[in-house]
């Protein structure tokens, strides 16, 4: 029994993304019990963030900002290449965390929601992923995507 008790243990780590129905809707995962760090798999979208960058960062440039800093966007690509249970944080220039407005991050969740082109080099093998994107705010707008 022990040794199930730590196997389970050794697949949750600090930081995993639990189910909030409320804020994730209908997106599931393959395997609740496995979900990977990206640079554990290798996981990435179509073209590296280069590309990310270029699909959504137009779509972005309308927004405005009351603080510079970042906004952190954590969420799980699913072993069929969907994204899914979305969470943020924002931190101003000295890592402080700092309120930014939800019609704003509603926004940006959209954005990332267009990117459809997910892979993994994992082939034949089914894994769901943990991934970041970081957004740099400058002068009341998103400066960059990394």
């Amino acid at each position: 029994m022990l040794t199930g008790w730590l196997f389970y243990l050794s697949g949750k780590r600090v930081g995993d993304l639990s189910v909030n129905e409320q804020q994730d809707g209908d997106f599931q995962v393959c395997n609740e019990d496995r979900i990977f760090q990206y640079y554990n798999l290798d996981t990435d979208y179509k073209g590296g963030k280069k590309a990310i960058k270029q699909e959504i960062l137009s779509r972005l440039e309308s927004l405005d900002f009351n603080n510079p800093g970042l906004i952190t966007a954590r969420f799980i690509v699913n072993c069929n290449g969907d994204t899914g249970r979305f969470r943020y944080k924002s931190t101003d220039l000295d890592l402080k965390e700092i309120k930014v407005n939800s019609e704003n991050i509603k926004k940006i969740k959209s954005a990332v929601l267009l990117l459809q082109h997910w892979n993994s080099p994992e082939e034949n093998r089914v894994f769901d992923s943990y991934y970041v994107l970081n957004f740099k705010i400058r002068n009341n707008k998103i400066l960059d995507i990394f």
